[in-house]
């Protein structure tokens, strides 16, 4: 809202004169919004009193970021077919549109300072890796360089992994001409930072993840959640006070707190991980991966894990290289080498598990969604050391997944061709699908996939689940009608709970009993 208006972005469909698609530019369908190439998303308003709506952009791009002060519009556009996740930004004033941005850059938030000189923006020029780092730029409002704020080496935004999250807010927000409040991860933590003349440093922490805020008058509200507790609001100004109790059910559930950890792996680098403590004098352990492969787990909710734990699993979570949380280095570099050193950090992790908690090494197992279901595939055609696996909306064939996944063109060419393509590459591709070592595979696997997942395509869950089945390997597949690539965080909830369901019993089904 702004003055007497409300700005929002919408779709503008060129509708189809019958029910065949005539597909002229890619990408051609985009995970949860189904088939796109008919449409472009614009910036519009309505005056708040209701009235006709605006249009205010208008032609063959897409606007994915925007905001507005006073009447002055900066939003971001992606205009190129080739290059849709580079942006150029432009500026709205007194009803004339004018470029101010020197080159293309990734951008994901931006706010426009309160005296209407400069625009604060998260983006990243991705000349090293597409994983790169959103760092904090600044650029005036009539035009020129992107000035970096600060040296700050982390990611910015929330790349927690949580399947209990409320729909996203604010994560940055100018609260004077000099100063802004932004988030970002750090480690296990979703903290808010603060710039100031050239500086950032934390403003708010605590072992928790902030999802969102908004800041007034020296208050600040804030929703967060953390390992044992989902998202709750909260307010502070002198002192912190939780406003809101929705989860009050839980204190009679009996959570545990994840044990921390912290391990180095045999190149030296230091790896974080968690450890939900199972039952008894020895227990089974499921060791879970997170997806990304930039994301990162710690102090962030995820019901399934409880869940699990509830049933007397160990759970085992970490953040191997690749992840986000900490140096751009750390996450970058297995740009190239997927299956390699973040193969190596998981399984030391569960080394050192296994060497300092009471966890029955007859008893593991494995799972992970989408870059984590890619590595449990990978996992269980280079190692036996797990009775049973579950691979969820996963990658097994590099080569397919390049020319049917909505992004597959562009990460594939920097992550696994690092800078090649397909036909550029292709030794390398195959060498990096976990379908090619299929004939090692001895573990029992769960395949579970959305039909309508476009980011890693339902084919990727076929062509393994055949590949296995021609070898008389012990596997199933499970599928999800009507679901994409988000099944876990925000399905059908008798979905995400049979999908619950049908891990526990996998893994239930190949426990070694004493």
């Amino acid at each position: 809202i702004d003055g007497e208006y409300v700005y929002f972005l919408s779709p503008v469909i060129e509708k189809e004169k019958d029910d065949v698609k005539r597909i002229t530019r890619i990408p051609f369908y985009f995970n949860g919004k189904g088939f796109t190439y008919n449409t472009r998303v614009h910036l519009h308003r309505v005056p708040i009193k209701g009235g006709k709506v605006e249009k205010l952009t208008d032609g063959d791009f897409d606007v994915v970021a925007y905001d507005v002060r006073n009447g002055l519009v900066a939003y971001a556009a992606a205009e190129d077919e080739t290059k849709p996740f580079m942006h150029t930004l432009y500026m709205i004033k007194n009803g004339e549109i004018k470029k101010i941005s020197p080159k293309e850059a990734n951008m994901a938030t931006l706010r426009i300072s309160p005296d209407e000189k400069r625009i604060a923006v998260f983006l990243k020029f991705r000349e090293r890796s597409l994983l790169e780092h959103f760092k904090l730029y600044l650029i005036s409002t009539k035009g020129g360089n992107y000035e970096k704020a600060c040296d700050l080496d982390l990611s910015f935004g929330n790349a927690l992994n949580s399947d209990a999250r409320f729909s996203s807010g604010n994560t940055m927000q100018w609260i004077s001409n000099k100063e802004l409040l932004f988030i970002v991860t750090e480690g296990g933590t979703a903290p808010i930072y603060l710039y100031s003349n050239g500086k950032c440093s934390k403003y708010l922490g605590g072992k928790r993840s902030i999802e969102s805020f908004t800041y007034s008058e020296e208050a600040i509200a804030f929703t967060a959640q953390d390992a044992t507790h989902p998202p709750e609001l909260f307010l502070k100004k002198k002192k912190e006070r939780r406003l809101t109790n929705f989860n009050r059910f839980l204190r009679y559930r009996n959570l545990k707190d994840p044990e921390e950890f912290k391990f180095r792996a045999s190149d030296g680098q230091l790896i974080d991980g968690w450890l939900l403590p199972g039952e008894g004098d020895e227990y089974p352990a499921i060791l879970e991966i997170h997806g990304g492969p930039k994301t990162a787990y710690g102090h962030a909710f995820m019901f399934e894990f409880h869940y699990l734990n509830s049933l007397g699993f160990g759970v085992i979570f970490t953040n191997p290289r690749g992840s986000a949380g900490y140096s751009e280095d750390f996450a970058i570099s297995i740009q190239g080498r997927y299956g390699e050193r973040e193969y190596q950090d998981l399984m030391e992790a569960v080394d050192y598990v296994l060497k300092n908690y009471p966890v029955n090494k007859e008893n593991l197992f494995v799972t992970g969604g989408s870059y984590g279901g890619f590595m449990t595939n990978w996992i269980v055609g280079h190692t036996q050391r797990f009775r049973a696996a579950v691979t969820q909306r996963s990658i097994s064939n590099q080569l397919s997944f390049w020319g049917t996944s909505d992004i597959g063109p562009w990460f594939n060419n920097d992550q696994i061709g690092k800078g090649k393509d397909l036909w550029e590459a292709t030794m390398h591709y195959w060498d990096k699908s976990p379908l090619k070592y299929a004939k090692n595979i001895k573990t029992p696997l769960l395949i579970i996939h959305s039909e309508e997942d476009y980011r890693c395509p339902v084919e990727q869950a076929y062509q393994l689940f055949y590949a296995l089945k021609m070898q008389k390997k012990e596997v199933k597949m499970v599928l999800f009608p009507g679901e994409n690539h988000d099944l876990s965080r925000n399905g059908k909830p008798k979905h995400r709970e049979v999908r619950l369901q049908e891990i526990a019993n996998w893994f239930k089904k190949y426990l070694k009993r004493a």
